[in-house]
């Protein structure tokens, strides 16, 4: 039991780190502009699980960009397709090709976060306690 309570108090460290830094790239990003798929990286973890790294370009006072995510934007079905990236415009180079209009989901994430750590806290506590 000490391992589940270790692993919920570890990626719950994970969320409450995570959450605020996503929360602050979001509202920096406030600036769109259309950006094109370029291509879709496949990456394998230690496990054997695959993910996906997701390379966009696009152009911003006519400098061209890039920019990397494992998140895929929702415009897109395949290479070639045109969605719209969303940039600080005081640092352009910073995009991401999603923008949440509410900082709900980081709070919930938050949320989410903080039980993990009590909870991990508890399972870990009760599992080397037997």
């Amino acid at each position: 039991m000490w391992i589940v309570g270790f692993s919920m108090f570890v990626l719950g460290l994970v969320f409450v780190i995570v959450a605020p830094i996503n929360k602050r790239k979001n509202a920096r990003c406030s600036a769109q502009t259309e950006g094109v798929l370029r291509d879709i990286l496949g990456k394998r973890s230690s496990r054997g699980s695959a993910g996906h790294m997701y390379i966009y370009s696009y152009i911003v006072n006519g400098i061209e960009y890039q920019t990397k995510s494992t998140i895929c934007s929702p415009q897109i079905r395949k290479v070639g397709d045109s969605c719209t990236i969303w940039y600080n415009p005081k640092k352009p180079e910073d995009a991401q090709p999603f923008r949440y209009e509410s900082a709900k989901v980081y709070n919930i994430i938050l949320i989410i976060g903080i039980v993990m750590i009590l909870l991990g806290i508890v399972l870990t506590v009760a599992g080397a306690a037997m």
